[in-house]
Order: C-alpha cells, then structure tokens, then sequence
C-alpha cells in the first residue's frame, strides 16, 4: 500500500495550509430508502468493510518539506463516521450537506469521514462521504464507497507495487516530451474568464441534476464521441444559457473556455496504493461554436489524444517531477484564468447499500479554489448519470445550471438521433426525460 510519497499528495497538504479558506475535499453523497439506521449500524458496516480498502488506515502528512505516508496505530474506524440529525429544525438534507462541504478532518489521522444525514424524511437517509484530496483522487474516492457499501463481492488487496520514481531516462522519452509540450502549447493561453460584479462568499453549495445514462451512450455513438465529450460539450451550452451577458467584457470573446480534465494514470494493481494517481489536460470547449456537433467533434478531437498509450505514459511520468515544479502547476491550474475545475466521467460500478438499504443516488462534490465561483463533476451510477455544481452561494439566485446542462444532453440526443449515419438498432427509442425540475431536489 505505501510507496514512494506521490507529489501531488504533498501539494494538496501545501495548499490547504498556504490558502486558509481552501478545502481540498472531494466526496459523494448518497441518498439511501428505508428509515434511518442508528449510528452505530452505520459503524458496523465501516469497520466491517475497512478490510476491503486498507489504505483507509493510512495518514498523510507534511513533516517539514516532506510528504510521508504511514499507517495510523491508532486507526478506529467508528471515529470516522459522524451523524447529523436534523429532526426537530428547520434544516433540510441540502443546507447539511452544503454546511458540511466546508468541514475538516484533522490531520494527524487518516483523512476521511462518512456523514450520516437524517431526520428529514421518514422514508430515507443520506450518506456523505468525504476525503482530502491529498490522501484520495477521483477514483480512488469510488473505490472507497464500492468498498464500504457496494454489494458485490470484496476485491482481494494486492501486494505493493514498485515506486513510482524510476531514472529520468526510462521514465519518458525525449520524444514524448516534445509531444507533451506540443499539446500544452496549444492552450497556453488564457481560458475565457467573467466577472461577476458579485462579492463571493468563499461559502460552496451543491446542485445538481441526473439523466438517463442511455441518453448519453446513444448520443456519444451517434456523433463519433464518448459520454465524457458529450457531458463537456453540454456544460458549454449549459454555461452559454446561463452567464450574463454582463459579466463579459468584450475582450473576453476573443477567448475560448477551458477545463481542467483529470486523467487517471492509476495501473490496476495500484488499486489498494495511497495517494494520487492521476495528470490533467486542458480541454478547450469550443464556447463560441453556434454548432453543438461541431463543438463535440472538436472536444473528440481534444480528449482522443490523450486515450493513446503514448499520452497515458507521458502522463503518467509527471507524477515523478519534483513537487516543487507540480505544485507550481497546480497553483497555475487553480486560477480562474485558466479554466473551470472539473472531473470526467466517474463511474460506481454494480449497487451500493447500506445494509438492505439500497442507495438510489450519488452525486459527486469538488471544492472551490481560491476566487472560484464554482466546480463541475460528472458521476455514473445506477444507470444514472448525475451532474454537480459545487458553486459559491454568491450565486445562489442565478438560473437553474444542472437543468440547463441536462436539457443540453437532450438536444445532442436529439441532433444525433436525426443524423442520417446515425442508427444503432436502438436509436429510434422513446425516452422518457426528466423534467427539469430545481436542480437542489437532485441532491
């Protein structure tokens, strides 16, 4: 499980500790049927399952400049599980999970919890999962909730895998450091950025909407494109609906928007590894394009290069770059200059429960950097996939943005629906959408 400390572990540390009002947390929310269990069925089922994620007992921490990765002698699983009961107040399961976001776990112990949310339904529950994003990435995060509560059977722990540092010379070829350049050349410049004429509150909330995951796949092979370029070219449209024209300043049309996309170069035996695993790209969105399909052909065009094994290897060789240099990267990426944080498509394979209890959704949530108004992630699960806005509460009165990005999902579907080369054995299919309700109800 504990290798050679990742980079990116350690700049995660850095940042929460040099931007006091940033935090690094990543999670899901789970919203489960039945009536609420007591707390400590919850505990049981955790430290039941711990076994099936080892790396759940291991802390992460900065010991002057070093990054060090060890396991905690003092691991109790039932300490990391909270409760939150909102019987008897005004609260809903929205305001407690956006009043959590901004919640830290202390440091000097393995950095995640699971929140049980109840009180506010007698017919469900939730469950909030969060983790620092110096102990955990994206995938990492959906390995730890099928662990915890998925219903298939327990993946046995590998054996520790080599370090990841080898001699500069076998990491990456001279060639593919060209090529890695090239492609960061290309979007060098800075992504299309607004002002909001707003005094942001630093204060995150969660909205979100969900759509048939069918919608997607059948769009995706309808125009040439994955379901993660078909939720990138929605969030464009999305966001073209939703912006004021006042928070543009002319100079600003002159500019495409950008995406911070995270790749994951995590091998399969890195499954119960520590730590990050993961490079990003920038994915420019084709903003002005007045074609959607044109706009998805260019994102393809984008996103393929990277599903090269070439690519995933150069990728793959930044984590040995010195911390220093990745930090200096990581702080670039979190100006909004440079684009909107995001994630690509995750995926929770198979069913999570809680006990008998099935979990009927998830919705994934991000952190707000530092001057950010908000954050997007994707998440498939149950047939469903969700998009979420972890967005400042500044903005809290603007137009209904998950419902936007769900509507723009519909019309590529529709688009590739009557394209003449378009035409799996399904594609003539009625589908009965969701109705576009206010996105906070998908929480």
């Amino acid at each position: 499980m504990i290798q050679q400390p990742n980079a990116l572990d350690g700049c995660f540390l850095t940042y929460e500790r040099q931007q006091h009002n940033v935090r690094p947390y990543i999670g899901v929310v789970l919203r489960a049927t039945g009536t609420a269990p007591s707390l400590n069925r919850v505990r049981e089922q955790v430290g039941d399952r711990i076994e099936r994620m080892p790396t759940l007992a291991c802390t992460v921490t900065k010991q002057k400049r070093r990054t060090v990765w060890e396991s905690d002698p003092d691991f109790d699983p039932h300490r990391h599980v909270h409760e939150v009961w909102l019987a008897g107040c005004t609260s809903t399961l929205e305001e407690a999970v956006d009043s959590l976001l901004g919640a830290t776990v202390p440091d000097r112990s393995p950095r995640w919890g699971v929140w049980l949310i109840h009180g506010y339904s007698p017919r469900e529950y939730a469950l909030f999962y969060r983790a620092h994003h110096g102990a955990q990435d994206g995938q990492a995060l959906m390995d730890a909730v099928t662990a915890l509560f998925g219903t298939g059977p327990a993946d046995v722990p590998r054996g520790a895998v080599p370090p990841v540092g080898l001699p500069w010379a076998q990491r990456i070829l001279v060639r593919a450091i060209t090529r890695s350049v090239a492609d960061r050349m290309q979007t060098f410049g800075p992504s299309l950025a607004w002002s909001t004429k707003r005094t942001l509150t630093g204060a995150a909330q969660l909205v979100s909407a969900a759509i048939p995951a069918s919608l997607l796949r059948e769009a995706g092979r309808a125009l040439g494109a994955t379901s993660n370029d078909i939720c990138l070219a929605a969030l464009a449209a999305a966001l073209r609906s939703w912006m004021p024209e006042s928070w543009l300043a002319p100079h600003q049309r002159e500019r495409d928007l950008h995406v911070g996309l995270p790749i994951s170069v995590r091998y399969p035996e890195e499954r119960f590894s520590v730590g990050n695993r993961f490079s990003a790209i920038r994915v420019p969105l084709s903003f002005w394009e007045e074609s959607a399909t044109a706009r998805v052909a260019a994102i393809t065009r984008t996103t393929s290069r990277v599903r090269t094994e070439g690519m995933r290897r150069v990728l793959r060789a930044q984590l040995s770059l010195p911390e220093w240099l990745i930090y200096r990267i990581v702080r670039q990426a979190a100006n909004a200059r440079n684009g909107l944080d995001s994630t690509g498509l995750l995926r929770i394979p198979g069913r999570l429960a809680l006990g008998a209890d099935p979990i009927k959704t998830a919705v994934p949530t991000l952190f707000l950097h530092e001057g950010r108004i908000l954050a997007v992630s994707f998440l498939s699960y149950g047939g469903q996939v969700v998009v979420s806005f972890t967005i400042d509460r500044a903005l809290a009165d603007l137009g209904d943005l998950p419902a936007l990005w769900a509507g723009a999902v519909e019309q590529l579907w529709r688009e590739g629906k009557n394209r003449p080369q378009a035409g799996t054995g399904d594609s003539s299919t009625s589908i009965t959408l969701p109705r576009p309700v206010s996105a906070r109800k998908h929480v």
